[in-house]
């Protein structure tokens, strides 16, 4: 999003994430070794500003779908008081 900056009210730190500046701001990147097995949590703060890291980590854990750890979480987030919006994405990782 090339003109992120032009967008009425997008927040400062969103919009470094979204327009690739070249003015030195940039998305903080950090590599990560992925390996068969592993599960990786995208959220927002709509799940970390609300449920404790340990609900976070028992719920990762469990041997239950990507897709209904995602639908737990969220349903945490909700019952833990949640009023912003709750985004999760879970990814099990396979060869």
């Amino acid at each position: 999003m090339a003109d992120a900056d032009a967008v009425p009210n997008l927040p400062g730190k969103l919009a470094r994430f979204l327009d690739g500046r070249t003015d030195g701001r940039s998305a903080d990147l950090t590599p990560v070794q992925l390996h068969p097995g592993d599960r990786i949590l995208l959220c927002s703060d709509g799940l970390s500003s609300y449920v404790p890291q340990e609900s976070v980590r028992n719920a990762l854990d469990t041997g239950i779908t990507p897709e209904e750890v995602a639908e737990h979480l969220v349903t945490l987030a909700l019952d833990h008081g949640g009023r912003d919006n709750v985004t999760v994405i879970v990814i099990d990782v396979h060869q």
